[in-house]
């Protein structure tokens, strides 16, 4: 799911009669597109200077590729109040996708802005999901049923952790979609190839990346909305948010989902992931045991077996770290997390030549592995003193190696 849209945003048309409005008003066109390209990484957006007259005829060369409009207005509603229609259009055709109306007072523009462009990117978000959505029934044409394609996609994720499994998953979820938009299973399902794909960066381009982590956030949202008790759908959210930096709201998702079903392996052993980045990587290994008694599929068994390893690398027990580490590529031995620590993990324990060599096939199997992949999922990713102070060495010691730059 590569996809991506263009966007361009047209300044609010200023109806208030108050030429001291407009100001506000461009300010807000302003946040709008900067807040879509933070929070909307698929996106392509353009600050038009102004409303199209026909919104179908865009005929600038940087215009020509514009899929969707974001145009508006803004009139006077009660004394010092502002009503503001907010629209998405269909470049080509004209036709409205959506609409949103907000009335606030004047002073609240900030505010309720804020609001209003959180609404705007999730619906350019469900835009892009239909988009990828009709790509896949078109190729299928239609020939498979909801349970078929749900049937299919857990084929695929019952395999090893690999990409063209994670993308043969997320292509039967997508078909799923399309015969059924409200299938919860079908949502959670997709944004957990989308978690996937963030967290294993040697896949794909950071863009790909990037869309996937957003478009994940907006699915599960979405799931939520459907079913706000299912555990897994808790569970997938926390991972998100997790891989996304915001780790405390990630271990509160993880509680909620254990609060659900204590059984579900999968929170069990990403929240005691979460748990290593906020500084209590002590707490890692037993939650792993407690997720591999639970689930027994090979494929959790390498994930869960290298958050241990990872774990136990941080606080220094170098050979526990490599013995779990080896263990999880046993069972999966193109993953590229496993190889990365793995590479640490031998040199500090003294064994140079064993590290030389698992950096040469970390770069043979990646070997184009983007650039602040590391930072972002390990680095960046946690604030927290205790961990920043145990991650730094063995960073410094993979990049001497030269598995990353």
């Amino acid at each position: 799911m590569l996809s991506s849209i263009d966007v361009a945003v047209a300044p609010l048309r200023n109806l208030t009669g108050d030429a001291d409005r407009q100001r506000l008003l461009d300010g807000f066109t302003n946040h709008l597109a900067a807040d879509l390209l933070r929070h909307g990484r698929g996106f392509s957006v353009q600050r038009l200077a102004y409303e199209p007259a026909n919104l179908g005829k865009l005929t600038g060369l940087s215009e020509a590729d514009v899929k969707y409009l974001v145009t508006g207005s803004a009139q006077r509603g009660g004394p010092e109040m502002l009503r503001v229609n907010i629209r998405i259009s269909d470049a080509a055709t004209s036709q409205y996708l959506w609409a949103g109306r907000y009335e606030f007072d004047a002073e609240e523009l900030e505010r309720v802005g804020s609001k209003m462009i959180r609404e705007i990117s999730r619906e350019l978000h469900i835009l892009l999901l239909q988009q990828e959505i009709e790509r896949v029934a078109c190729e299928l044409d239609g020939k498979y049923a909801l349970n078929e394609c749900l049937s299919n996609a857990a084929t695929a994720l019952e395999g090893e952790l690999r990409p063209d499994l994670t993308a043969e998953a997320q292509r039967w979820l997508l078909a799923a979609l399309a015969d059924d938009p409200r299938s919860v299973e079908a949502l959670v399902g997709l944004a957990r190839t989308c978690q996937e794909l963030v967290s294993n960066p040697w896949w794909g381009d950071p863009l790909s990346a990037a869309i996937a982590s957003d478009l994940g956030r907006e699915v599960i949202a979405i799931a939520l909305e459907l079913a706000p008790g299912a555990a897994d759908a808790h569970c997938v959210q926390a991972m998100l948010l997790s891989a996304a930096g915001r780790l405390d709201d990630a271990a509160h998702a993880f509680e909620r989902a254990l609060a659900m079903d204590h059984g579900l392996a999968i929170a069990h052993g990403f929240a005691a992931y979460n748990a290593a980045f906020l500084g209590s990587p002590g707490d890692t290994l037993p939650a792993i045991e407690r997720a591999m008694r639970l689930d027994r599929a090979d494929r959790r068994h390498s994930i869960w077996l290298f958050f241990g390893g990872f774990a136990e690398l941080l606080i220094g027990r170098t050979e526990a770290s490599i013995a779990l580490l080896q263990k999880s590529l046993e069972r999966n031995n193109s993953y590229g997390s496993a190889r990365l620590f793995l590479i640490a993990a031998l040199s500090l324990s003294g064994r140079r030549a064993d590290a030389i060599e698992a950096a040469t096939l970390f770069r043979q199997q990646y070997p184009d592995c983007p650039a602040g992949a590391f930072e972002q999922l390990w680095l960046s990713r946690s604030a927290s003193r205790t961990y920043r102070s145990q991650i730094l060495p063995v960073f410094e010691t993979i990049r001497h190696l030269g598995a990353i730059t």
